[in-house]
């Protein structure tokens, strides 16, 4: 998945750290990220000295992301100027650059930038909000609202009756690809609730022996995903929700179509059920 990126490891711990020349920066611009680019085509993370600021505009752009393997890294607050050598790319430009956990950071920070982005002003009185010292949050000065990262769960099931498994695809979206059934947890749900009501709601499914399978951070959507075996409760006909999905079909296990990338827990989850 998209976080094995062992044996480096990521501290999310939030730390008032001041960033070096050689310190690597992100930047994004819209769902782009900055990167590094050779003559020969190869791609890398930039640093502030490519970006070529002095030293008192690093230090006001500069926001702490987290540390991976004891090295900094961080977020630029705004575009970076023009620099020869650098472009903006798509996130997805980011795997298979090194270093390994390139991609895993930058959708990590894509995420925290996001959250960045749309706080700049308070949402209580508008007025600017200013970074909490000594933690990750943002508060006002005026009016003392404070806000913190947010991150959205999502639960996705994977249901199996027998041999077969029940896969779905996308309505009105460009994803080719079947996938199992997810969605966002709708206040005061518990994960399991959400789960029984997704598949329900979007096949006519009833489940039951729901069992956890394991956790996933998706920074693309701000989310968590929280990903749940279950087995077949009742009869096996759908009642498709098409507000929601194009397709949803019972696949032999044995003949599972393939994901089209390994970052993703559904990924793990359809592999670990095919027989």
């Amino acid at each position: 998945m998209i976080q094995d990126i062992s044996p480096c490891r990521v501290d999310h711990a939030y730390r008032e750290t001041a960033p070096t020349l050689d310190d690597c920066v992100f930047s994004f611009r819209g769902d782009e990220v900055l990167l590094r680019e050779r003559e020969d085509g190869c791609r890398s993370l930039p640093s502030f000295r490519d970006l070529q600021y002095p030293a008192e505009e690093m230090l006001r752009q500069a926001v702490f992301l987290f540390r991976v393997d004891k090295e900094p890294v961080f977020l630029l607050d705004g575009t970076a100027p023009g620099c020869r050598g650098l472009r903006y790319f798509p996130v997805c430009g980011l795997k298979g650059i090194l270093p390994g956990w390139a991609f895993f950071a930058g959708v990590t920070a894509l995420h925290l930038n996001h959250w960045y982005e749309r706080n700049r002003y308070c949402g209580r009185c508008g007025s600017v909000m200013e970074k909490k010292m000594g933690q990750r949050a943002l508060a006002c000065p005026d009016c003392r609202n404070t806000v913190y990262p947010c991150i959205a769960p999502v639960v996705m099931v994977a249901v199996i009756n027998g041999d077969k498994l029940l896969m779905t695809k996308y309505a009105g979206r460009s994803l080719p690809q079947w996938v199992l059934i997810s969605g966002f947890v709708e206040t005061g749900e518990t994960l399991e609730e959400a789960a029984e009501r997704e598949v329900f709601e979007e096949t006519g499914i009833r489940i039951r022996d729901l069992q956890y399978f394991g956790s996933q951070p998706w920074g693309f959507s701000d989310s968590v995903i929280a990903g749940y075996t279950a087995r077949l409760d009742g009869p096996d006909e759908i009642c498709l929700d098409r507000k929601e999905l194009a397709e949803a079909e019972w696949h032999l296990r044995s003949r599972l179509p393939d994901e089209l990338t390994d970052i993703s827990i559904a990924h793990e989850m359809i592999e670990s059920l095919r027989l």
